[in-house]
Parts: structure tokens; sequence; C-alpha cells
């Protein structure tokens, strides 16, 4: 991790993203990353404590400025291990809340983003798919 951002860079990883409906506020996405226990509860450990540890930042794409808060939250008890934060994105009177939720079971780790509702709502079912493979 750096100071300019981090990412994941587990050996196997990958995304979908998905609409309910066709809205743009029913946007979700998954992420599943395979890798050593350990390596990938580190990682996702690292950033989480980074996120938590600085609730209120302030991010630039291009030349907008975002106002960032994230909020830790009860992750659902699945899993081996599991952590869970709400994110707030606030910019040129905007504001959208996304909550991401990792889980690992073994050598899996699913990250599941979207609205808080549908968050809670499938991030089991996505971990669930993840267990299939």
């Amino acid at each position: 991790m750096s100071e300019r951002g981090a990412s994941l860079t587990f050996p196997r990883r990958a995304k979908t993203a998905f609409t309910y409906n066709g809205s743009s506020s029913s946007e979700v996405s998954e992420e599943l990353y395979g890798g050593a226990g350990r390596t990938l509860s580190d990682g996702v450990g690292k950033i989480f404590d980074a996120m938590a540890s600085r609730p209120t930042y302030r991010v630039v794409a291009g030349a907008t400025a975002i106002g960032m808060t994230t909020q830790t939250t009860t992750a659902p008890d699945l899993g081996m291990e599991q952590w869970s934060w709400l994110l707030t994105y606030s910019a040129g009177g905007q504001r959208a809340v996304v909550k991401q939720t990792a889980i690992r079971t073994g050598t899996v780790m699913v990250i599941f983003s979207g609205s808080p509702a549908l968050a809670d709502a499938h991030v089991g079912k996505a971990l669930a798919r993840a267990q299939m493979q």
C-alpha cells in the first residue's frame, strides 16, 4: 500500500458489475480474489485499517474534488473473516452511499459493493457462488 492509494494484487482475481432494474442507483459489483488465506486477510486488513484510521478524506478525479467519508459497520457473520464499511462520496452537491463488505472463507475473498440494502441482501449469495467454484 502506498501513500497515493492501494489496490489488491492477489494472484487470482475476477470482477463483475451489474444493475437491478437498469438503474444506476442499483448497481452492485462483486470481486473474487484467490490466494493463501493469510495473504488475503493481510491485504484486506491493511486497506480496512487505513480507511478506518482516516474516516474523512478527499480524492481528486480529473479536476473534481470528491469528499469521502468512511464508517465501519458490522459485517454479516459469514465465512472465516469479515470486514464492512459505508463509503459516502460527495461532489458538486451530489451524494452517494455505498456499502462494501469483504468476506474471506479459506482461500477465497469476496468483496461486494452496492447500496447498503442491496449489499446486505446479496453478499451471502455472492459468497455461496464463490464457494461453488
